[in-house]
């Protein structure tokens, strides 16, 4: 709207400017003045009363100017007052996750429960998960059994060793006590009855006599049975409530071996 304004009242003051020059030339040349200097001033009050309306409306388009100015620095200074309100937030959040956690409490074995009763609620968790800051605590069945932490991890390996040099040597045992048991099946009756009472023990069963030989490597039990001649030999228990280790011939005398003497 100014700029229209503007551009009217330029026109109108050239078209003046033209009239009354072109008036005061025919003056000076004697010529008739009278039209020129009546669109001279025609032009002149046209370009007064567009100046007029140029200066009422200019307060209005500098309000609006002004109002829009306010509006912008107003915006402004809430983005500036919510600024410290999101830096605070990212803040708190680095702060969270940079967060140090004392493990030193937590074992092996522990519930989830037990784990969130020295913890505290974690930063994050699933099914078999639990997050503190960047660390984690792994679960199967209910149950902590490794972790990132170095108390945890390290506790963890540990146990991992324990249980595969308990479970070597187990192996070793058992293959230690097949080998008694062999050698415990395949010795004669009338040995083993001399040794009952030092070396061996004795009872006699429904199926026959039973034997009980105590091992570095484990207790064992043999059972000759009467009706089939043959020997069984159990860990763990006779019969049925044991495991059986060795089967074979019952033999009942030692082999004896013949001498012969050439002259």
């Amino acid at each position: 709207m100014t700029a229209i304004i503007n551009t009217v009242f330029l026109i109108s003051f050239i078209a003046f400017l033209y009239f009354i020059g072109r008036g005061t030339l025919k003056f000076l040349t004697n010529k008739d003045t009278k039209h020129s200097f009546k669109y001279g001033l025609l032009s002149l009050l046209v370009s007064l009363v567009f100046m007029v309306i140029g200066i009422i409306f200019d307060p209005a388009i500098k309000s609006s100017s002004e109002s829009n100015n306010y509006n912008s620095v107003n915006s402004d200074s809430t983005t500036s007052k919510k600024s410290p309100d999101s830096t605070s937030q990212s803040h708190s959040s680095k702060s969270s996750s940079s967060k140090k956690y004392d493990f030193s409490k937590v074992k092996l074995g522990m519930t989830k429960s037990q784990v969130t009763a020295i913890m505290g609620k974690p930063t994050d968790e699933n099914s078999s998960t639990l997050m503190y800051g960047s660390d984690d605590l792994d679960f199967q069945n209910d149950k902590l059994f490794d972790g990132s932490p170095d108390e945890v991890h390290k506790a963890a390996i540990k146990k991992d060793k324990t249980e595969a040099n308990e479970s070597s040597k187990k192996r070793v045992n058992e293959g230690q006590l097949k080998s008694f048991a062999k050698v415990f099946g395949q010795k004669d009756v009338e040995t083993l009855q001399k040794y009952v009472g030092s070396a061996y023990s004795s009872i006699e069963t429904s199926q026959g006599m039973a034997y009980g030989w105590k091992t570095d490597y484990g207790m064992l039990y043999r059972l000759d049975d009467s009706k089939t001649g043959i020997t069984h030999v159990y860990k763990d228990g006779l019969g049925d409530s044991g495991t059986q280790l060795y089967v074979g011939q019952t033999i009942k005398q030692k082999q004896r071996r013949n001498y012969y003497y050439y002259n």
